[in-house]
């Protein structure tokens, strides 16, 4: 399923890591490096399956953990309304 940035939002990247900022508020999340990547991920089009792959060989995790900590952080994400599904 395809995701995209909410228009409340706006992100940007930081070294490594992944800074969002809520327009209206003026809250900010500093991503950590699953979260960036992930977030990356979503950004540049790519799949939960895809996503999943990328994290088994960054990190060098197993495929179920890195299944969870994709779903986990798209929930996250979606329940801040920081992405939508298009």
């Amino acid at each position: 399923m395809p995701y995209s940035l909410s228009n409340d939002f706006v992100w940007k990247e930081v070294g490594d890591q992944v800074v969002i900022l809520h327009l209206n508020s003026g809250n900010y999340n500093s991503l950590n490096d699953t979260a960036s990547l992930i977030w990356k991920g979503l950004m540049d089009g790519l799949n939960p399956e895809m996503i999943t792959k990328k994290l088994c060989e960054v990190f060098t995790i197993d495929e179920a953990t890195a299944k969870k900590d994709t779903e986990d952080i798209i929930q996250q994400f979606l329940a801040k309304k920081a992405i939508i599904n298009k």
